[in-house]
């Protein structure tokens, strides 16, 4: 099972998704620190904070991004890539990269606690007043091909991700 930021959401929920990464790695920021970092992982079920069924991961940084084995590929040479793009007011859109293919999220940093909200497809689509920035189809969305350009987009949607569902402590 993936077992970081928006992995776990995305076992249960659509989330915004791209057939290819939207930020270059230049416009990601190195936000966990230059050295290996473990977190012990969370879960918000029923208001409170649950240690998750992988209660701990480690992500290795690699140049501006941060990457993590995927043990749920038969390929032990498969990783997660993570990816952290600022945003305004202290926010951070994540961007889980596996298989070439793209997820979204919007997380925030204490500089040892890290928490994330999936973009969820299901809330964008009731809270979206119109459809200028996200494509809906099949269950599943996408930024729409007239969104301004991804940076911008994102800090519109950042409001509409929703409280953070995720948590993960640095140990």
């Amino acid at each position: 099972m993936r077992a970081l930021i928006l992995a776990l959401p995305l076992l249960t929920a659509c989330v915004l998704h791209a057939k290819a990464p939207l930020f270059p790695e230049a416009a990601a920021v190195p936000l966990l620190g230059d050295k290996p970092v473990t977190f012990a992982v969370y879960d918000l079920k029923d208001g409170a904070w649950v240690a998750n069924a992988d209660p701990t991961v480690t992500l290795q940084p690699v140049g501006r991004h941060y990457e993590m084995p995927d043990p749920s590929q038969d390929d032990p040479a498969r990783v997660d890539s993570y990816a952290f793009v600022p945003l305004p007011d202290g926010l951070f859109v994540v961007q889980m990269v596996t298989g070439g293919e793209a997820d979204y999220g919007i997380a925030s940093w204490t500089g040892s606690e890290l928490r994330a909200s999936p973009l969820d497809c299901a809330r964008l689509k009731t809270s979206l007043k119109t459809n200028d920035l996200v494509t809906f189809g099949n269950g599943d969305c996408a930024l729409s091909d007239v969104s301004p350009p991804p940076a911008a987009a994102f800090a519109m949607l950042a409001p509409r991700a929703g409280p953070p569902t995720l948590r993960f402590v640095r140990r």
